[in-house]
């Protein structure tokens, strides 16, 4: 039986590099074998870095794209970790539904008023 296990924790600040340093993934890989030590035992099979898409203040941006009727745009740190309440928005807005939560406040609109 094959499995796989993805692991995250890089909260770097590098800009535009999407490129992990060893010493990143290794400081990863062991806190990753403290909570589950069978960890070690493993062999790595592959390690990826990637860009976190945020705000200028770090808060979530959702909202109906202005220019692309049917698009929407949703940002935030931790979307893996909070994909249920993405889903659960985002499951509203594209059946229709009338009672969309009010996210206003998450607008791209309070960075140029």
């Amino acid at each position: 039986m094959k499995a796989a296990i993805q692991i995250g924790d890089s909260q770097e600040q590098v800009g535009l590099n999407d490129n992990e340093t060893q010493a990143e993934m290794s400081r990863i890989a062991q806190n990753a074998i403290k909570v589950m030590p069978k960890l070690a035992q493993l062999r790595l099979v592959r390690a990826w870095g990637s860009l976190r898409v945020m705000s200028p203040d770090g808060l979530p941006i959702y909202q109906q794209s202005t220019s692309m009727p049917g698009a929407f745009i949703v940002t935030c740190h931790s979307g893996i970790t909070l994909a249920a309440i993405h889903s659960a928005t985002l499951s509203h807005w594209l059946t229709g539904q009338k009672n969309v939560p009010d996210l206003s406040q998450f607008s791209e609109k309070r960075f140029y008023g």
